[in-house]
């Protein structure tokens, strides 16, 4: 049977094949054009459609539709001016109960200074002899440790929040730790004592952008742009720009800033944070700072209103440039006492034009003197408010008598200066006690000694524009 049937399909294609050579083969030039013809007339059909929808939309948009759309649309814009101008301004405005930097979010920083005793007892303290280790040089008064170093000790020691700090530069009065947040990148943490400046003094040098400008001759711009009107906020927002080396564009700065006032715990915290704000757009000539924060917390030794202060500043800041690292310890270790001489020089400049009653640091302070507590005394555990009330009652009293007994003492030292008969008493007394001399013991500075200049040191390098740690404020 398949014998039978593969005759007939063979026959069968032969044919077939001879129809396509005949039909197809010699007849494709007439196909062609055939498919030609057919593609043309698709295509004139759409291009007519096209030209007929464009045409009924002329119509409709012609040029009397036209105007009137455009009075319609003014009689609107006339209409609801009042609000267009409202919406305008609530694009241009900060919304500071979103952006206001909450206590909450902060309050482990006030531990910063019982963070500190145990991270110099982890980093820098030695766990057999109990002294002093060698960071990067020498200090006069340190009694250093002079164990050999124990390689397996090293290695043993298990990593926690107190180890990932590295001890980095030691000055006198002065221990700076750095942590690697991003990599090329650090956040430091600096510890700084200052013997003869107060507190007040101290938080009031921080907060007056004014001032800054006069003693630190890095900030070319220096602002505040906007104020937080909430009751006892002590919020602002500021805008920096730091100047830097000509081969590099200078660096500003967007940030929040608000400070806060424990008495309870006798501390003062300074908290910066960039945020974004519609009266500071981006400039072209500057590269604008988007990752910044710094928390500073101030202790005073005694009292806010006596000399005795220390602090520490844990901030981090990425300038969108990478330094090599041996170039940031050089400039770091050459310009820190530099800095670190101009703020405490400001700090005594600031509290000596305070005295001499010069009118702008007067007025600055007047406003700032007393910001308070920032959350009710009751909230403290063992701390009542009848106690902060007694605590304030304190504070006001003692200021009260400290600026009396300033008046005495100057009305006094007026009148021996003009009683000429008493030259063997003066004689006779120590050139110490000449100051004036107040009846607690305290020994206030004396006007009549020679102040250091308040022109700002210039730079002698300009490595030493990127040096991390003029970013202090």
């Amino acid at each position: 049977m398949a014998m039978k049937l593969l005759p007939n399909s063979t026959l069968a294609l032969r044919k077939f094949n001879k129809y396509l050579r005949k039909n197809v083969k010699d007849q494709s030039a007439s196909i062609l054009r055939l498919w030609t013809t057919q593609c043309e007339f698709l295509f004139a059909q759409q291009l007519r459609r096209s030209q007929q929808i464009f045409a009924h939309y002329a119509k409709i948009w012609e040029e009397r539709a036209l105007r009137e759309l455009l009075r319609r649309f003014r009689g609107q814009v006339q209409r609801h001016a009042k609000g267009f101008l409202l919406s305008s301004a609530t694009l241009l405005t900060f919304d500071w109960e979103r952006e206001r930097i909450e206590l909450e979010s902060v309050q482990e920083h006030m531990d910063d200074f019982q963070f500190l005793e145990r991270l110099q007892m982890e980093t820098i303290y030695c766990k057999r002899c109990e002294k002093r280790k060698l960071i990067d040089s020498r200090v006069e008064g340190v009694n250093y440790c002079c164990c050999p170093k124990n390689v397996t000790e090293m290695l043993s020691a298990e990593p926690n929040v107190y180890t990932a700090w590295e001890p980095y530069i030691e000055q006198k009065r002065m221990i700076t730790w750095r942590q690697e947040i991003k990599p090329g990148l650090f956040a430091y943490k600096v510890y700084v004592e200052y013997p003869d400046v107060t507190a007040e003094d101290f938080l009031h040098v921080q907060i007056d952008v004014e001032y800054r400008k006069k003693w630190d001759n890095t900030a070319v711009n220096l602002e505040v742009i906007d104020e937080d009107t909430a009751k006892g906020s002590n919020s602002h927002i500021i805008y920096w720009e730091a100047l830097w080396p000509k081969l590099f564009a200078n660096r500003d700065y967007v940030y929040n800033r608000r400070f806060f006032i424990d008495r309870s715990r006798r501390v003062i915290m300074i908290v910066n944070k960039s945020v974004q704000h519609p009266k500071c757009p981006t400039k072209p000539h500057t590269q604008r700072v988007h990752e910044y924060w710094s928390y500073m917390v101030i202790k005073p030794t005694t009292a806010f209103n006596k000399p005795g202060v220390s602090f520490v500043l844990t901030y981090f800041d990425n300038p969108g440039l990478s330094i090599p690292k041996y170039i940031t310890t050089w400039v770091a270790k050459k310009q820190m006492p530099d800095f670190l001489h101009q703020l405490h020089q400001a700090t005594l400049n600031y509290a000596k034009a305070k005295r001499q009653n010069e009118s702008r640091i007067i007025e600055f302070w007047d406003k700032h003197k007393d910001p308070g507590f920032e959350y009710p005394p009751d909230t403290l555990l063992g701390y009542s408010t009848e106690d902060f009330h007694e605590a304030q009652k304190q504070e006001e009293e003692s200021s009260l008598q400290q600026a009396n007994r300033n008046h005495v003492e100057a009305k006094s030292t007026s009148n021996a200066l003009g009683s000429a008969s008493t030259k063997t008493t003066t004689e006779s007394v120590p050139p110490n006690e000449k100051s004036n001399h107040s009846g607690n013991g305290t020994v206030e500075p004396n006007d009549s000694q020679p102040e250091e200049s308040t022109t700002p040191v210039k730079k002698t390098s300009w490595w030493s524009y990127l040096y991390s740690y003029i970013y202090f404020v």
